[in-house]
């Protein structure tokens, strides 16, 4: 076989063809955390709050907010106190209603100038003192 026997590639078809590649790989990358978000979630140690931590609609931001409750109180949190507080207030129910409780009996907690309620609050200060206490070790 001589070089003359082969086909040549032309520019065009092959730039087209890359073209083509390159915007479906674009469009599958853009698209599979919509279609998988399970396989892209951020992943956690486990703790023996994570019941708690799977009412929360975004974690990272709770342990922010939490920090901020934790700082302004003047003593210490005893987090196993604290989850067996909201355990009993949620008692298995979604998060929304024992907020919505919380609300209707007044029981709100004041972070730099935020009003929270204490079920939500609680929470929050849980992220904050397990992500502290990840973070040291």
């Amino acid at each position: 076989m001589s070089v003359a026997d082969k086909m040549p590639i032309s520019r065009r078809p092959f730039i087209s063809g890359l073209l083509g590649i390159v915007a479906v790989a674009g469009i599958a990358a853009l698209e599979a955390p919509r279609l998988f978000p399970k396989l892209f979630e951020r992943r956690y140690p486990p703790t023996p709050f994570d019941d708690l931590f799977a009412l929360l609609p975004d974690r990272e931001n709770a342990a922010r907010l939490g920090a901020a409750l934790v700082a302004a109180m003047p003593r210490h949190i005893d987090a196993r106190v604290v989850a067996a507080r909201v355990r009993r207030k949620v008692g298995g129910r979604p998060l929304a209603l024992a907020i919505g409780e919380d609300l209707a009996q007044g029981r709100l907690l004041e972070a730099q100038g935020w009003l929270l309620p204490d079920s939500l609050a609680e929470i929050c200060m849980l992220a904050a003192l397990v992500e502290r206490t990840s973070v040291r070790t």
